[in-house]
């Protein structure tokens, strides 16, 4: 069977890290989103940088694959800090 609706796929710091991924997503052929808690605005009031991070969103039937380009993405960025 086949999943239906969207499932929250990784907690970004921010939303330039947020916004960066999904648009790396997107290259990849994976529809994503962001979406930030609520609450995080109210308490900060400064969308995209509350202390709760920003939400990625993906279809649930493409979650594992873009879960695997992130992962992917993250290990690339760690292994370029550490040169």
């Amino acid at each position: 069977m086949k999943a239906t609706g969207c499932k929250k796929i990784y907690n970004a710091e921010n939303i330039i890290e947020a916004e960066m991924l999904v648009e790396m997503l997107k290259e990849n052929g994976i529809a994503a989103f962001t979406q930030e808690p609520s609450s995080s605005v109210a308490a900060y009031g400064v969308a995209g940088f509350g202390v709760y991070g920003v939400d990625i969103w993906a279809e649930a039937d493409e979650a594992e694959k873009a879960v695997q380009i992130i992962e992917e993405i993250e290990k690339s960025l760690d292994t370029e800090n550490a040169e």
